[in-house]
């Protein structure tokens, strides 16, 4: 499959340290631009987590503007959460609670408006999907493409005619048809 999930936390070189992780900008932007110039159609997932301690408003910024250049298709934010008897807990310089949150709400906001883009850009498209059930609320079956990874990106939702109703395990054409939050909707082809 052409998705692959990297964790990389942060980009800066500083805080990617204090995580006790290799790496720095640079090298990330490096990969990334790696994989999707050697996978087409690649789909990159990271999470990242804001408000480590020690991170100051120009790295938060720094991590900002690698997320919107980057574009990834998939992201994850979390805010840090201070875990008992860990190095991370112990450290100086904490970050306020509601400026954690503050920071995971910005990248999170600004990966919504980049999703909704990337879901715009499937519209139109088919897609190999595997059937996974039938929704009888929705009265519509309901899978994976590559571009879904399971319990995480959400579900693509599609009609079936009669004569081609699938079963679940059938890899089928469905052709994207609308856009519904974090999910697609579409029709067997």
């Amino acid at each position: 499959l052409n998705y692959i999930d990297i964790p990389i936390q942060h980009c800066n070189k500083e805080i990617v340290r204090n995580m006790y992780r290799g790496g720095d900008e640079q090298s990330l932007r490096e990969l990334f631009a790696k994989l999707r110039r050697e996978i087409p159609g690649v789909v990159l997932r990271t999470t990242l987590i804001t408000g480590f301690p020690g991170e100051t408003e120009e790295q938060f910024s720094e991590l900002a503007e690698f997320v919107n250049d980057i574009k990834f298709e998939r992201l994850g934010c979390l805010a840090y959460s201070a875990e008992e008897d860990t190095p991370a807990a112990e450290m100086p310089d904490q970050v306020d609670e509601g400026e954690r949150q503050r920071r995971a709400a910005i990248i999170t906001g600004e990966q919504e408006i980049r999703m909704g883009e990337y879901y715009a850009g499937m519209v139109g498209n088919t897609y190999e999907v595997v059937c996974e059930g039938f929704d009888r609320y929705s009265d519509m079956y309901f899978g994976r493409s590559m571009h879904f990874a399971p319990e995480i990106d959400g579900m693509i939702y599609f009609t079936s005619t009669k004569e081609k109703r699938p079963v679940i395990g059938d890899f089928i054409n469905v052709k994207i048809t609308d856009v519904l939050e974090n999910n697609l909707l579409g029709e067997q082809v």
